[in-house]
């Protein structure tokens, strides 16, 4: 059982380099957007996992594209690690049945055949995700394994491999995911949305485009999906935090998404 007060927790101090998960190559840029929600997502955290009585528990942070899952995962587990609460970051973006670039042009076959809700059919099911290898991992994980092969994807053919991992003192394993609340996922115990709406994601694809170019009709037709499929996991989630940083309900999200539209 995890045991740490979260209303006398102080946040430490962060080094230059914050370990980040297990994409190979990944890159985190943490800024103080990201600090400031991961502090105060950190208590709400600390409370959940002290009121589950688990030895080991799986923590989701999943959410749109650029809303900060890999440098808040980070962040959270770097928190867990110097509470000493022994933690590890898991990428899901490992798990897709195929490397991005042959997936990306998956997606685009399979909307050329069958249109946009093919397309949807598609984006984020067990066509795309290989669902089945994850929730054997955190089976494995809840049920105690020492050690978990888990597996490495680069972005080109044959950059596929697998690395044994130490678990044997991990009490949370915290993966981060586009998808990381999908119906088709087993076992997860507590999931952290970073929410956004429509329109404040579109507004960051637009602001973090430095070449001045907007993302292609497709790209942006896939991403829109994916929001979509996100809106409606909003309700199963434990911890939801706005693109603002407040904790908010489920419903306040939903009521800030129609009014978007």
């Amino acid at each position: 059982m995890i045991r740490v007060n979260p209303d006398t927790w102080q946040a430490p101090v962060l080094p230059k380099v914050v370990p980040s998960g297990d994409m190979p190559g990944d890159k985190v840029r943490i800024g103080d957007e990201h600090i400031q929600k991961a502090q105060t997502i950190f208590p709400l955290l600390l409370k959940e996992l002290a009121a589950g009585g688990r030895d080991r528990y799986v923590v989701s942070v999943y959410g749109g594209s650029g809303v900060g899952k890999s440098e808040i995962a980070s962040l959270l587990t770097y928190y867990l690690n110097e509470a000493g609460i022994r933690s590890y970051t898991m990428s899901g973006d490992n798990y897709p049945h195929r490397i991005p670039e042959l997936n990306d042009a998956e997606r685009e076959r399979t909307y050329e055949e069958g249109g946009v809700e093919a397309l949807r059919g598609y984006l984020g099911s067990e066509l795309e995700i290989n669902f089945k290898e994850v929730n054997e991992i955190i089976r494995l994980f809840h049920e105690g394994a020492d050690s978990i092969y888990l597996r490495r994807m680069g972005r080109s053919v044959g950059e596929l491999w697998y690395e044994p991992v130490d678990f044997s003192d991990t009490k949370v394993l915290v993966l981060e995911w586009t998808h990381g609340n999908n119906a088709n996922l087993r076992g997860i115990d507590i999931p952290v949305f970073l929410a956004s709406t429509p329109a404040e994601t579109l507004a960051h694809r637009i602001a973090r485009n430095r070449d001045g170019k907007p993302d292609s009709p497709f790209i942006t037709m896939v991403l829109e999906l994916e929001q979509q499929l996100l809106i409606s996991q909003a309700p199963a989630a434990h911890i939801l935090v706005s693109k603002a940083g407040d904790i908010i309900t489920s419903n306040e999200y939903l009521e800030r998404v129609n009014a978007d539209k």
